[in-house]
């Protein structure tokens, strides 16, 4: 599959950088980071996070930010299309028993994952690199199926406008000179339109807003948050 394959390349050659671009190392500081990133966005989403409650992370990567869910939701079950990421994140969050890593196809299906069995889907920076948006589309419906009543929704995706679109191209140049692998279609990604992912889920129970992210900066392409609550 090319996803897995050009994300196993990735944590091989610089799993940090791909994970989070500006890291070369899995350091303290990288996890710190990453930390404050899950409180930020976990209260820009209206998410109050619970020793009760079963979190699932969509795209974990190495762990960056699933060690800061471990420590503020009762149990996090972590998936990545990438074998060789989900391995890494194994070790680096190895004192953290309630942690849970699970490899995904990436067409979209959450296998292995009950209905109803997460309180919270939370994700970012992730869902922009899939390749298709068919399987961007058929997330949110996974998502949609594994919540249960009442459970929140907060998934990060990125802005369709052109000058969106531009910057992201120019920003993967300018990596790709570096000697990234930046226009490799699983790092590229496809766009999804916000009102039609709201409009999906909607019609799967999931009652949902787009927020766009007010602190971008003015050279970067938006972020935007799809926000939800299953009914």
């Amino acid at each position: 599959m090319e996803s897995r394959t050009y994300w196993d390349d990735a944590a091989r050659r610089a799993g940090p950088w791909y994970v989070s671009t500006g890291h070369r190392d899995d350091d303290e500081e990288f996890f710190a980071q990453g930390a404050r990133e899950v409180d930020t966005y976990l209260a820009f989403c209206g998410v109050v996070a619970g020793a009760d409650q079963v979190a699932l992370e969509i795209g974990c990567g190495v762990g960056r930010m699933t060690r800061r869910l471990s420590q503020v939701f009762g149990r996090v079950i972590a998936v990545d299309v990438s074998e060789e990421m989900l391995r890494r994140c194994r070790e680096n969050l190895s004192s953290f028993p309630n942690v849970e890593c699970r490899a995904v196809a990436g067409d979209g299906s959450l296998g292995g994952i009950g209905d109803g069995e997460v309180d919270v889907v939370f994700s970012y920076l992730t869902f922009q690199h899939v390749p298709e948006a068919a399987a961007q589309l058929a997330y949110f419906d996974s998502c949609a199926r594994v919540l249960s009543p009442g459970g929140k929704l907060a998934v990060q995706i990125r802005s369709c406008s052109r000058r969106d679109t531009l910057l992201s191209y120019l920003a993967a140049l300018g990596h790709l000179a570096k000697g990234r692998r930046t226009l490799s279609r699983p790092w590229r990604g496809s766009r999804v339109e916000a009102p039609v992912v709201v409009e999906r889920l909607r019609a799967r129970g999931v009652e949902a807003t787009v927020r766009p992210w007010p602190h971008h900066p003015r050279w970067s392409p938006e972020h935007w948050w799809v926000v939800g609550t299953k009914s």
